[in-house]
């Protein structure tokens, strides 16, 4: 397994990673992914990676999937820094990706609080509209989809905050041509992030 992570200055990850090295099941490696370019402690078992801040943590994703793509491992959990506000229990957590793997699973959007102490946040998008204020309009999801050409099923409910594990068949069954687009797309508007939080769901889960 691999651990990607979207790093921006928050140190807080290091307590989950500790108990994910104590709790998991799978070997593992770790690139952190730092836009900050303040990361400095020396990691023992990962890759830190200096990179451009844009694109929020959906950037981070899609551009380790399109550099690994040929060589993706088995699997790839994909968290951001602040594990501290959004992930409610650790070893519980952890224990979901042992049960991932064990189980043969190809995808899974983990649910998650939006403010430490919080109870799991959950959406329900209908016909690809939300309000929201992070959201340009009512209906950008769908417009996403549109472009992206993702399916669209009438009802779905999704996850926030983008943390989730991935099989790389499941990543694989879209060409390497689709993330780059998708990435491209994301670029064009700050906004484009929190959209792209929304399709997660909708890129890898089970047609």
């Amino acid at each position: 397994m691999d651990v990607v992570l979207a790093y921006y200055n928050n140190t807080e990850f290091e307590e989950f990673l500790k108990t994910y090295s104590e709790n998991i099941q799978s070997d593992y490696s770790i690139y952190l992914y730092d836009k900050s370019n303040e990361y400095r402690k020396q990691m023992t078992k990962g890759n830190v990676i200096p990179c451009l801040n844009v694109g929020r943590e959906g950037e981070t994703y899609l551009n380790h999937i399109i550099t690994h793509y040929d060589k993706l491992n088995e699997y790839t959990l994909f968290i951001q820094d602040d594990t501290e506000q959004h992930i409610m229990n650790y070893v519980h957590f952890v224990q979901q990706c042992n049960d991932v793997v064990a189980n043969h699973l190809k995808f899974k959007l983990f649910a998650t609080s939006w403010r430490k102490g919080g109870r799991p946040h959950i959406r329900e998008i209908i016909d690809g509209h939300y309000t929201l204020h992070t959201l340009t309009s009512p209906d950008c999801i769908k417009q996403a989809c549109i472009l992206n050409n993702i399916y669209l099923p009438h009802r779905y409910i999704t996850e926030t905050c983008a943390f989730f594990i991935c099989h790389r068949d499941r990543i694989r069954e879209r060409p390497k041509d689709f993330y780059i687009r998708l990435r491209s797309w994301l670029l064009e508007k700050d906004t484009n992030g929190f959209i792209l939080e929304h399709i997660w769901k909708l890129i890898f889960m089970d047609a």
